[in-house]
């Protein structure tokens, strides 16, 4: 049995497999539809309500932007009233009524209520203005089609957009994100939608470079360390699917077991990421690609905390012959 390294850390394989698989190196290398007869829907962004309703119920006679606490309650109050007058009124009344409790209780960090349409129009409008018609050319060229040269997995974490990282382009990288940027092995049924968009990215955009992306302080790791190995899950979904790196739990646990919680997290958190680099040689289409050097694989870190980035690079030697199972086998994982 041999051992390959991968960026201080390692895979096991078989001497009866070394022929297939010479060696995987991990390194740095850079640091909804409505009827017809429905009318249809209003447009999303407006400066206006969302939904229709009689004049004296959406707009108060006092200007929004003097409306403070005191004056929401009184609408609140005002539509109350409604309700008990008139029974036609009662659900876009009671509507109105939820909205407004829900902006008394959501205050933003200056005191004022947080209003979720405002932030999307304008976040909308500052695009259109600052990027879409500043950048006709660009977006005339994406409106005929897609060829981004990286596909990337990046954790859903709203602190770690890789386009924002990056400083990705429209239209340069495909993106998938989910909990702790995880790539579950080959499997029609239990993670075909990951395999859709590693498929579609592969056959038909041709992206060259894959590139999985952990961070600091993920909260799917934590609860990767946290959760037991064995037992009922006490949740839906997230256990079931942090579990995917459990490789990476066992070995970081393995080498790194004295060590405080936190500094567990930061070892699981980049090892993780050579799980699911490892997976994705489970993928025949990858593994073709990887063969005839059309395809890269990189594994990524990002550090919010201290402003830093690391990036490594996969290689090896692969048999095409090679099955799902060979690659297990080779990699010493059960499927």
């Amino acid at each position: 049995m041999s051992t390959a390294s991968i960026n201080s850390w390692c895979l096991s394989s078989t001497s009866s497999a070394q022929s297939s698989l010479n060696k995987a190196t991990l390194r740095p290398s850079v640091f909804a539809r409505l009827s017809s007869s429905s009318p249809p829907p209003p447009p999303l962004i407006q400066n206006k309500p969302v939904f229709a309703a009689p004049a004296p119920i959406i707009t108060p006679t006092w200007p929004r932007e003097d409306m403070g606490k005191d004056s929401y309650e009184e609408a609140v109050e005002g539509l109350k009233k409604l309700l008990s007058e008139k029974g036609e009124l009662k659900a876009v009344a009671a509507a109105k009524v939820e909205q407004i409790t829900a902006e008394l209780q959501t205050p933003t960090s200056d005191g004022n209520p947080f209003n979720p349409i405002e932030r999307i129009k304008n976040g909308y409008i500052h695009f259109k203005n600052e990027k879409f018609d500043k950048n006709p050319d660009l977006y005339g060229e994406l409106a005929k089609g897609q060829s981004p040269k990286f596909m990337v997995f990046a954790c859903s974490d709203s602190r770690v957009c890789p386009s924002h990282v990056l400083h990705f382009q429209p239209g340069e990288a495909f993106v998938v994100r989910n909990v702790a940027n995880l790539v579950p092995p080959f499997d029609k049924t239990r993670y075909s939608g990951v395999g859709a968009a590693v498929e579609y990215a592969v056959l038909h955009l041709k992206v060259e470079n894959i590139v999985v992306i952990g961070h600091s302080a993920c909260g799917g790791i934590k609860g990767l360390l946290s959760f037991p190995d064995e037992g009922p899950p006490s949740t839906d979904f997230i256990e079931d699917w942090v579990r995917i790196a459990l490789p990476a739990k066992s070995k970081v646990k393995a080498e790194f077991g004295d060590a405080p919680f936190p500094e567990l997290c930061g070892h699981c958190e980049k090892e993780a990421v050579n799980v699911s680099l490892g997976n994705l040689l489970t993928y025949p289409f990858v593994r073709d690609g990887l063969v005839k050097k059309t395809l890269a694989l990189k594994g990524g870190y990002y550090d919010f905390v201290k402003g830093s980035f690391e990036l490594w690079g996969l290689e090896f030697g692969l048999s095409p012959s090679l099955s799902v199972k060979d690659v297990a086998t080779i990699l010493h994982w059960k499927l």
